[in-house]
């Protein structure tokens, strides 16, 4: 996005941060706060979406006239979430395919079809058509956001914090105006990118919850007994990527995410959406990378330092270790939203 005269951003002046007061009497740490923000902000505009690529990848790309079937068991061998969509009659990036597309799927089929004819469309149903399945679950309008490799990790941090998006991918365009999809950018890789390159954010010595970080309040969660189809459509109602299983004492035992959804697609499994979500669960793959907690005294800093180590999606806030009650859901979309903020 450009703009004549001055920039509104205040990060586009060094002007030191000031003093700053608040109502629990913590101004200086509050000054450190905005401070090692500030400096983490300069460190991604110093560096392009391209600087994060691999020296060797695979990208999965699917052309839209692709059958739906087909794209998903190629998802699940990769282990993949989304790829980017081709649209070969117009040469033109075309959007993602995400496990949100699968939640709608299934959701529609189980409302609007039998079984049996349910197993007969998504036999012949391709990609491009699922457009029109979205349109009758009233689900939100497909975005086509994309961003120029060469554009800095800033600019593409703030696209996904603004667009609320998981992923964005990285799309070239020529001076004739061809476009070529060059690869996939995460939110999980740049808070990476900032937990090993960043050393300000040892100043981030606050916790998530006192910063306002994720959701603490109404959060969706599910029993053991609780019926899958009332998961999906929580996923389709709230738009949130994982809902907690709790037992009869509020303790987490296990995360439904939507991924899991993306198995129940595979399977057909597009009636037997009534069973308890602890039976769905028993179809994860081993590859399941597991439930990600920290505890409601974790520190913005330590979280880092843990996304620096290991893939995360997400954390599961609990009150300690030993009870693990569930106290919040912090995505890597809210802290990544707080930090470029």
């Amino acid at each position: 996005m450009e703009s004549n005269g001055k920039s509104e951003d205040p990060l586009q002046n060094d002007d030191t941060f000031p003093f700053i007061e608040n109502e629990s009497g913590m101004g200086q740490n509050v000054s450190s706060i905005e401070s090692a923000k500030y400096s983490i902000c300069q460190q991604l505009k110093k560096h392009s979406c391209y600087d994060l690529l691999s020296v060797s990848s695979k990208l999965c790309v699917f052309d839209t006239s692709l059958l739906v079937k087909k794209a998903l068991a190629a998802l699940i061998q990769h282990g993949l979430q989304s790829a980017p969509l081709w649209d070969s009659t117009n040469e033109r990036f075309a959007g993602m395919l995400s496990v949100t597309d699968f939640i709608h799927l299934i959701y529609y089929y189980y409302h609007h079809s039998s079984y049996e004819e349910a197993l007969e469309e998504i036999e012949i149903l391709k990609i491009r058509s699922l457009e029109e399945i979205e349109r009758k679950v009233n689900a939100p309008h497909r975005k086509i956001d994309y961003i120029h490799p060469m554009k800095s990790l800033y600019d593409a941090a703030k696209i996904m914090s603004e667009s609320t998006l998981h992923r964005l991918p990285l799309v070239e365009r020529d001076t004739d105006n061809n476009e070529m999809i060059i690869s996939v950018l995460s939110q999980y890789k740049i808070l990476k990118f900032i937990g090993a390159n960043c050393n300000d954010k040892s100043k981030l010595q606050h916790t998530l919850q006192e910063l306002n970080i994720g959701n603490y309040k109404d959060i969706v969660t599910a029993r053991v007994d609780t019926p899958l189809i009332q998961v999906i459509e929580n996923f389709k109602t709230h738009r949130i990527s994982a809902i907690p299983i709790l037992d009869e004492n509020d303790r987490v035992l296990d995360v439904y995410e939507k991924y899991d959804v993306m198995l129940l697609a595979k399977e057909g499994a597009y009636y037997d959406l009534e069973v308890p979500v602890a039976v769905a669960l028993q179809r994860r793959t081993e590859s399941f990378e597991g439930i990600h907690t920290c505890a409601v005294t974790d520190t913005l800093y330590s979280i880092l330092e843990t996304i620096k180590r290991v893939v995360v999606h997400r954390f599961i806030v609990v009150d300690s270790p030993e009870s693990n009650k569930l106290v919040g859901v912090a995505a890597c979309s809210d802290i990544l939203s707080y930090l470029v903020s």
